[in-house]
């Protein structure tokens, strides 16, 4: 596979998880016209154990922010390529927001070279 191959599949679904958050912020549009949602999904992840001034101590807390992200996103057995983009976008939303509450420097660079390496 040469990498104009490998940078058109990642192009293609790229384009692929924007249509499907497109939708689904339209559709989430008319349900919130209906009840508004006041409150989203939440997970405590405890960190109190962990040195963040580590490396491993600040993987550990990535790690546990990661896993605590599966948990609230929707779909945990997406089969249908909607759902995937929609746990896709709502995982890296709910670790972005986690990694900013906890607002640790070796957290954020981690956090900065996950998104790097998509």
């Amino acid at each position: 596979m040469s990498a104009a191959t490998v940078n058109s599949n990642r192009s293609t679904i790229g384009r692929v998880a924007v249509l499907a958050a497109c939708l689904l912020a339209g559709s989430l549009g008319v349900a919130q016209a209906a009840a508004p949602v006041t409150e989203f999904p939440q997970v405590a992840v405890s960190y109190n154990d962990l040195d963040l001034t580590t490396s491993e101590g600040t993987r550990e807390l990535y790690k546990r922010i990661a896993n605590a992200a599966r948990e609230v996103c929707p779909y945990p057995n997406a089969r249908s390529l909607a759902e995937v983009a929609v746990n896709h976008s709502c995982r890296e939303m709910a670790i972005a927001k986690a990694v900013r509450e906890v607002n640790a420097p070796a957290l954020v660079a981690l956090r900065a070279e996950h998104v790097k390496r998509g």
